[in-house]
């Protein structure tokens, strides 16, 4: 049997496994928050990978409960593949359970399977692949698992300071064929002080990276809302509203996802402003926060605010409203910004203040990473690409995201797959579901699998890649 047939024969042969195995994390409700990203499911995250690699033979290392290391090979070189265990949180409104792997035909469902307890177990299967038929690199695979990815990757930061960065590496985070350059990202807080009395609370979302699936907003029950739940209807929005005393509850629905895709999001937070401030028993301040909350929140680019900038390589800067919350008579939003490049950040921040405070708002605190445009020219990066094109042959092409991944914090590193697009739309599932950081997570296992083929093709190119350079050291006059 040739070795393509020996690929897919035994890829086929250890389906179920894969899926098990998969579904063995994402039992694990591995959700990283800020502060706490070292919790107990974080951490049982990590072990369990450990004990799946531990049952193929792999010596795994724990790194301070920062990341989880599985370790393939031997040579001078080493190439790294990171992935993560950490999720973000389930949120409402799922079909399926969340913490649950649930098959359906050719799909998973579950928070994880995608982004990216799914890619994690995929790329373990390719060094088990390699290790049951004695195929030996002559450089060393470290595969990466970090533990808080979704919160700032203060993993890979910690790792970078106790061991070396890859001669090469690659993160399974993102879609095929590669991504050589991120949007960078800003997390800002606005906050207003003395909202007045009419607003008795404000919450959405409780991910600075997730646009929410809903926003509760609860006003004074003497307020006239207008025809504000006619206007609803209108736009075709779901609201509820509930009376508790002297309280009224709207709960506005959107379609939650990935803040940097705001195209896949309608942004309940937004909604709630544009719905709500049509009350014309508020008070001037009330509108004035519900207008701030439209403008900041519902067209998704920042257009409102006056940051909104194209690019020819990265497209449009992405803004969205994320977490919304009120502690005292202080409401507090939380925006995550995805920026070119070539944008300046400092004079981005400072356009945004300006207009926060028509509002009464002001900046609180804000956290910064800077994007990157990487090259694709390096033979590394061409040995990926040699395997993508050879295993799936589509034609297509590098590009650049808003998506943030350990490529933005690693040296030497680019993100590889394994996303594979692949059309859910049997499932009958809502408008915004199956993404990631959205509600039912979908990941197909034949994309997955295919995908093994991809992984597999790369490391047995990379390894005829770092032969010949190590013939060359050795001749140097060959």
């Amino acid at each position: 049997m040739d070795r393509e047939a020996d690929i897919r024969q035994w890829i086929d042969m250890h389906e179920e496994e894969l899926v098990r195995d998969i579904g063995e994390l994402v039992n694990i409700p591995s959700v990283s928050r800020p502060g706490q990203e070292q919790s107990d499911d974080v951490v049982e995250a990590a072990h369990s990978m450990i004990k799946i690699a531990a049952q193929y033979g792999f010596h795994t290392e724990n790194c301070d409960n920062r990341c989880v290391k599985i370790l393939y090979g031997d040579g001078e070189s080493e190439v790294q593949v990171w992935g993560h265990l950490d999720v973000v949180p389930a949120g409402e409104g799922w079909t399926y359970p969340p913490w649950d792997c649930t098959r359906k035909g050719d799909f998973l469902i579950g928070r994880g399977v995608s982004d990216n307890k799914g890619a994690v177990i995929t790329v373990l299967y390719c060094l088990r692949y390699m290790k049951e038929h004695n195929i030996k690199p002559c450089f060393r695979i470290s595969q990466i698992c970090g533990l808080s990815e979704e919160t700032g990757m203060a993993d890979a930061a910690y790792y970078l300071t106790k061991w070396p960065a890859p001669d090469f590496g690659f993160v399974s985070d993102c879609r095929f064929p590669l991504c050589y350059g991120e949007k960078g990202r800003c997390v800002v807080i606005l906050e207003r002080d003395s909202v007045p009395e009419g607003i008795i609370d404000m919450t959405a979302g409780d991910a600075s990276n997730s646009v929410p699936a809903e926003a509760v907003i609860r006003i004074d029950r003497s307020i006239d809302m207008g025809d504000m739940e006619e206007e609803a209807l209108r736009l075709g929005v779901m609201i509820r509203r509930e009376v508790s005393g002297s309280i009224v509850s709207y709960t506005i629905n959107g379609t939650p996802g990935h803040a940097a895709a705001p195209d896949r999001c309608v942004n309940p937070i937004g909604l709630a402003g544009r719905l709500l401030k049509r009350g014309i028993g508020l008070k001037k301040e009330e509108k004035h926060i519900l207008e701030f909350l439209q403008k900041a929140c519902l067209d998704g680019y920042g257009k409102e605010l006056g940051i909104a900038v194209g690019d020819p390589v990265f497209d449009d800067l992405t803004c969205a409203g994320t977490v919304l919350e009120m502690k005292g008579r202080t409401v507090r939003l939380t925006m995550d910004i995805r920026y070119q490049p070539s944008v300046n950040a400092g004079e981005m921040v400072e356009q945004l203040r300006k207009a926060a405070e028509r509002y009464g708002f002001t900046v609180s605190a804000e956290e910064h990473r800077d994007g990157y445009c990487g090259s694709i020219d390096s033979e590394e990066v061409r040995a990926l690409l040699s395997a993508y094109d050879h295993v799936v042959k589509d034609g297509k092409k590098p590009y650049v995201m808003g998506g943030n991944t350990y490529a933005g914090m690693i040296p030497n590193t680019v993100c590889f797959g394994p996303g594979i697009p692949k059309d859910y739309s049997e499932l009958g599932l809502p408008a915004g579901h199956g993404g990631g950081h959205g509600c039912d997570e979908i990941q197909s296992v034949s994309s997955l699998k295919k995908a093994m083929e991809v992984y597999i093709h790369a490391f047995m190119n990379l390894n005829d890649l770092y032969k010949v350079r190590s013939g060359k050291r050795k001749n140097p006059e060959s």
